[in-house]
């Protein structure tokens, strides 16, 4: 590679960029799009610093360091704080994007386009098409059905998979000196190395993991309704416990659910064959999209705890 990137996997992608950087033939804008956690923000990111950087990405100078904590004037960043993106923040943008930029480009760096209401993507579709000056866009969405089909025909899209754990804890044991905790880490983090990086350097995180997942599978092996119900009230005081729940209940029924299809020994055998996995799975999912739609969240989760009980 010719930029010091610092991402695990995606070779290809990477190349291709690189390919067009040298080309002169970048798109006028990208959409990353693929699972969570996989590496997208971070190489739009790298990204801005390539082509904002005056030294050819140094990492040092005041442009890499302006872009490193979204100051750079040239530079519209959109985190993903958790909420969607208003139109009121789209209008913001938009008048933004119509200020004289202070270099050769401007960078517009969205991450989780796909937290864009309609309303609000309808109005950012003619900043997209008809972009003021010399504007680039970056961004990422984890979940590209929720992009109008009219913004995906605009931008370049690049597809971010999941990474191999071969590659995975090649990379990762080179970056951490104490991997005591690195085979039980790509269990969890199934090929996504952002959580992995995140859960081998914060203990705390790594342990609230671990505790998460030792009470879901109790929750999926045995039937005790009372302790589930409890469990649903502790779930209901705290959005970062909520989240995290739905996230390893998510990877314990996916990871069961593939080594069924793959005829290992899958965790939830033999309580639930195959089609109890599927089950609880879309039932998880519409337990998710419920509560994101501001359903009484105890009952919603009770209800799916009523369907682990065999």
């Amino acid at each position: 590679m010719l930029y010091p990137w610092d991402i695990i996997g995606h070779d290809r992608e990477l190349s291709t960029l690189e390919q067009e950087i040298a080309k002169g033939q970048l798109s006028h804008a990208y959409l990353f799009h693929g699972p969570r956690d996989t590496g997208k923000f971070s190489v739009a990111l790298t990204l801005t610093k390539i082509l904002l950087c005056p030294n050819n990405l140094c990492n040092q100078c005041a442009d890499c360091q302006m872009v490193k904590t979204g100051s750079h004037p040239d530079l519209i960043m959109l985190r993903d704080d958790g909420g969607s993106i208003g139109i009121d923040e789209v209008r913001s943008l938009i008048r933004k994007t119509n200020l004289t930029s202070q270099g050769i480009r401007r960078i517009v760096l969205i991450e989780g386009l796909d937290r864009m209401p309609i309303e609000a993507q309808n109005s950012f579709l003619k900043t997209l098409e008809e972009p003021a000056g010399n504007t680039l866009f970056l961004m990422t969405s984890t979940h590209i059905k929720r992009v109008l089909p009219t913004i995906l025909s605009r931008v370049r899209q690049q597809s971010f998979s999941l990474v191999d754990d071969s590659t995975m804890r090649q990379k990762l044991t080179l970056r951490f000196k104490d991997c005591s905790d690195l085979e039980e880490v790509l269990e969890m983090a199934q090929g996504r190395p952002g959580l992995a990086i995140r859960l081998l350097s914060e203990p705390s995180t790594l342990l609230a993991y671990k505790e998460a997942y030792n009470r879901v599978d109790q929750i999926l092996r045995n039937n005790d309704l009372v302790g589930k119900f409890a469990y649903a009230e502790y779930l209901d005081e705290d959005k970062d416990r909520l989240d995290l729940f739905f996230e390893v209940s998510n990877q314990i029924l996916r990871k069961s659910a593939y080594d069924f299809m793959a005829q290992k020994d899958s965790l939830l055998a033999p309580r639930y064959d195959l089609e109890g996995i599927v089950h609880l799975f879309e039932h998880l999912l519409k337990t998710r999209y419920l509560i994101d739609r501001n359903a009484n969240k105890k009952l919603a989760l009770e209800n799916f705890f009523l369907s682990t009980e065999k």
